[in-house]
């Protein structure tokens, strides 16, 4: 299989792989840490924080972490490419419909890939997800921050991160099948940052597979995104609704 909607103009020469993928990767987790720090140091917080203050910590760091990720992102392609829209080629699938259709698709995804996960959600002791627990914990600022994260930034960022750079690096070095299979593999495992995600591991390569394959043949970011927006949504509803 070839993927036609990746391949890059060669007007503009791409310099950037996987490796900066990581160090993207890690200097927004390190942009989240000195944002944290900071604002405990700031609001003169002392051990152990209150669950309101762990709750504006985690809202204030995520945030940090994906303008982190976006302005590396935005450095990294701008200078060792041709930026954004011509390395990425974010709005080349500009139909609505099919955008529209993706978000709907991620949304059914959730649904379905929740019902395939009972039994082993039914294992565990109860604990959900750090962000969907902090979610239900929440009210007023804290909780547009936290939905903010996970209903926007967190589809936007990701997909650009790990369907935009990840993916387009692989697949310099390595057949379609074989770069979705990675990608997506890379994607679920750094979400184990928080242990309580491990039982959700399958929904999230799941949903990185499918991703995967629509950045590869939908001709832009568009569609990911929206796919990934839509699987979060769900998430980001029920909690809140609790």
């Amino acid at each position: 299989m070839s993927a036609p909607a990746l391949v890059a103009r060669r007007d503009r020469p791409v310099r950037w792989g996987i490796g900066d993928f990581f160090w993207v990767f890690v200097g927004g987790l390190v942009v989240s840490i000195v944002a944290g720090i900071a604002l405990v140091a700031v609001s003169g917080w002392t051990t152990p924080l209150t669950d309101d203050q762990e709750i504006t910590l985690t809202g204030v760091s995520g945030i940090a972490q994906f303008a982190g990720f976006a302005l590396l992102l935005f450095a990294l392609l701008r200078f060792k490419g041709g930026g954004v829209l011509h390395d990425l080629g974010v709005f080349r699938d500009r139909e609505v419909g099919l955008v529209l259709a993706c978000f709907v698709a991620g949304i059914v995804m959730q649904f379905a890939l929740g019902v395939l996960l009972l039994p082993i959600l039914n294992l565990d002791s109860g604990e959900g997800q750090d962000l969907v627990d902090k979610l239900e914990e929440s009210s007023g600022t804290a909780i547009v921050m936290l939905a903010l994260m996970a209903g926007l930034f967190a589809p936007i960022f990701e997909e650009l991160l790990f369907r935009g750079v990840l993916l387009r690096s692989l697949l310099r070095r390595m057949p379609v099948p074989a770069a979705v299979l990675v990608s997506s593999a890379v994607f679920g495992a750094v979400h184990l940052f928080d242990p309580n995600t491990f039982k959700l591991l399958p929904a999230l390569i799941g949903m990185g597979l499918v991703s995967a394959v629509l950045a590869v043949y939908g001709g832009g970011m568009l569609r990911s995104i929206a796919l990934h927006a839509g699987f979060n949504a769900v998430t980001v509803l029920l909690a809140i609704s609790r």
